[in-house]
């Protein structure tokens, strides 16, 4: 009986846990926001390999924010290569580059650049009751930000502005 009462508290604990967290907005603590994408880290531009690209654009109060050239590129994870989504130049064009299939969402792309993207953030910068996260994706508004899977020849804007 002693166990049974000590799974059953454990069991309540963690749902009024999980619900506190929901209804506060604060997942962080119980969403996954790695891709498997992430741990890609290829030596080379190889014959055999998935690549394709979509293009990046990122304004923040109307002023468009440049996309630094080799993220992803030798990097802490992947010191003589090149991770699964990476940029060459600072052009904003993404290179997505796998050995097999792989899904390439936003949200890798900001995690192997080590910078913060959801519908609430971009940067620093955190929506407000004056200002808002919005996605585009070939020019249409999307609401999946950081899980939307960039396919081939993909557009995507985002813009931090004034509701």
């Amino acid at each position: 009986m002693g166990l049974e009462k000590f799974l059953f508290g454990g069991a309540i604990i963690s749902t009024i846990f999980f619900v506190i967290l929901t209804i506060t907005g604060n997942t962080a603590l119980i969403e996954n926001d790695n891709w498997e994408i992430e741990e890609t880290c290829l030596g080379s531009h190889s014959s055999g390999i998935s690549h394709t690209h979509s293009t990046l654009s990122i304004f923040i109060d109307g002023d468009e924010i440049s996309i630094p050239q080799n993220i992803g590129i030798q990097d802490s994870v992947c010191p003589d290569g090149m991770r699964g989504i990476h940029t060459h130049d600072d052009s904003g064009r993404l290179h997505i580059e796998t050995p097999s299939q792989v899904d390439a969402p936003v949200g890798a792309f900001f995690n192997i650049w080590g910078e913060n993207f959801n519908s609430e953030q971009i940067f620093d910068n955190i929506a407000n009751s004056d200002n808002e996260v919005v996605m585009r994706v070939n020019g249409v508004i999307n609401d999946e930000f950081e899980n939307y899977i960039m396919l081939d020849g993909d557009n995507v804007e985002i813009f931090y502005q004034e509701k």
